[in-house]
Order: C-alpha cells, then sequence, then structure tokens
C-alpha cells in the first residue's frame, strides 16, 4: 500500500462521546480516494472541471479503535479489484504515533462523467497502472459481524411504514454538504444518520432513559462497523427521512438497519446496516445486555428487514 493522506484529528471533529465522529473517518477518506487516483494517474476527480470521477457503489467500513483530538492520522491504500468501468480499494487509517489502525474502508467504486453520473471505460493508461497497484485486504479489514449482500430492492417510505420502522431523523441537505459537481457528498453517508439515530430509542433504551434523566451513568453508543449502499446522489434543498430497524442484537451488539428515504417520491438516497454498541462515557467502555432490556429488544426486532 501507498500513503495517500496525513493529518490529525481536530477537536470540532470530536463528538459527545470524546472521540472524532464517523462523519470526518469518512470525510478523510474520501480525501485520500482522490490521491490514491492521482498518484495512479488519473486526473484529479474532485475539480470543478474534471472529465471524469469516482463515486461509491458500496462501502464497508470497521470502526477499530478510538481516534481523540489532536491525534496524529495516516491513510494507506491500494486497489483490490478492477472492471471496464469500476473498481474496489481499501484504506487502512492508522494512528500516525503508533502504527495502529484506526479504522479500515473498502469501497467499491464506479468510473463515472461528473454531470450525469453514467460509468464509462477507463482509459488505457490508469488501468495498466492500477493493475500494478494491486494489494490484498488485510484480515482486520474484512467484515466481521456483516454479511455483503445485494441491497434490498423492497427499500422504501411505502414498506418503512409497513414495517414500522422508527422515524429517527428528518430534514433537508444543505448546499455545504454537496461537492463542485452539485452531488451529495460521501461523508454525508454516515453524517446524517449518526446525527438521527440517538433518536432510535427502541434500539438503545439505555441511552434512551440517559436523555430522560433517568440513567445513573452517562451512556452513548458507538458506531463499529457498518455497510453503506448508496442507491441515488442527492442535491443541496432534496429532502430526506430516516427510518430505522432493529435486525437482531447479542450479549453486547445491535445489528441496525437505515434506510434513508427521499420523502417526495418514498425512494432511497441509501441504506445502511451497522453494529453498534451502547458505551459507557465515563469507563470508555462497551457495556453489556442489561437483562430488563432483553426483552423489550426481542419485541423490537424486525424479522427479514436488509440494508
Amino acid at each position: 500500500m501507498i500513503e495517500v493522506w496525513r493529518g490529525n484529528v481536530n477537536a470540532w471533529e470530536c463528538d459527545e462521546l470524546g472521540h472524532m465522529n464517523v462523519k470526518f473517518y469518512l470525510t478523510k477518506a474520501s480525501e485520500a480516494l482522490a490521491g490514491l487516483a492521482a498518484q495512479s494517474g488519473l486526473n484529479e476527480i474532485h475539480r470543478a472541471d474534471a472529465n471524469a470521477t469516482l463515486l461509491p457503489t458500496a462501502l464497508h467500513i470497521r470502526f477499530l479503535a478510538e481516534a481523540h483530538p489532536g491525534a496524529p492520522l495516516v491513510i494507506e491504500a491500494g486497489w483490490t479489484a478492477l472492471s471496464e468501468t469500476g473498481c474496489s480499494a481499501v484504506f487502512i487509517m492508522r494512528h500516525g504515533g503508533t502504527g495502529k489502525p484506526a479504522a479500515s474502508f473498502r469501497i467499491d467504486l464506479a468510473h463515472v462523467s461528473p454531470r450525469d453520473g453514467r460509468a464509462f471505460p477507463w482509459p488505457g493508461h490508469f488501468a495498466e497502472r492500477l493493475q500494478n497497484r494491486m494489494v490484498t485486504a488485510p484480515d482486520f479489514a474484512l467484515p466481521r459481524g456483516l454479511a455483503e449482500t445485494r441491497s434490498s430492492p423492497s427499500a422504501s417510505l411505502q414498506r418503512a411504514d409497513a414495517l414500522g420502522l422508527a422515524h429517527v431523523g428528518q430534514g433537508r441537505f444543505t448546499p455545504d454538504e454537496v461537492d463542485v459537481f452539485g452531488r451529495m457528498r460521501t461523508e454525508v453517508l454516515l453524517g446524517r444518520i449518526s446525527d438521527s439515530v440517538v433518536n432510535f430509542k427502541d434500539a438503545f433504551p439505555e441511552e434512551w432513559a440517559f436523555h430522560q434523566g433517568e440513567a445513573e451513568g452517562r451512556i452513548g453508543s458507538a458506531l463499529l462497523e457498518c455497510r453503506i449502499l448508496p442507491r441515488r446522489w442527492p442535491r443541496a434543498g432534496d429532502g430526506y427521512l430516516v427510518r430505522s430497524g432493529l435486525k437482531s442484537f447479542g450479549p453486547k451488539v445491535r445489528n441496525l438497519v437505515h434506510w434513508v428515504l427521499d420523502p417526495a417520491t418514498g425512494k432511497p438516497w441509501w441504506t445502511m446496516e451497522g453494529i453498534a454498541a451502547p458505551m459507557d462515557l465515563d469507563a470508555r467502555k462497551i457495556i453489556d445486555l442489561p437483562d430488563a432490556v432483553r426483552a423489550g429488544l426481542e419485541q423490537a426486532c424486525i424479522a427479514g428487514i436488509e440494508a
């Protein structure tokens, strides 16, 4: 792998859990993608005058270690697969001081026209250079608790209503959330869900009790792994709804499915499955499932829900 990004964790990128918010992991990985493309001979993919760009079609992310304010970070990357109009890449974010992995990103990408998103073949020289930069993703970057299945064909507002998916977020995409082509930036895929999931009280009753002032300690929820499937790319001013369901749970973790939907059409913007866990914010550790919570989680699970 080659180094494609180096920087640090800014204090304003950290959330109520005291560590870098998941949105900014993806912000830095998006910069790293442009660096990998440039070092492989592709023209600058994020410039307004670009003739081609790379658009994510599937993302798998594992959050392996906390990153606190001021921490130095470095990202190394390489390509893992190539097709006529697409490719896959792996990115490893490491702590600069220790070299330990902080996160991994495995991203499937389409080579597209920046304006209309139409996929088209690679230039010959880039395909050749990419073949020379092929790598194998390390074991710690592979899925641990998620299956890489196809996206759910049934994701829709009508289906969300029928399944009784929780209404956890809604709003509008803002001008600062779109790129130079007018398309939603990649980090918003995580950012809008991160902004909404606190309202998913059926999946995290311990955290909800904290927000109601009924818990003894400070409780939050931490995302450990996720798979994101973009369907369409919003523009500034488009609306969204976040509908969420609990797929399953274990002694420490919860499997969640989120559908981010267009309220105007009922169609999905993107879908996501994540593995998250309640976290004791004072002890800095994941908490075990309380017996008092188990029955409620069993009742909240929705059979057959997929991202």
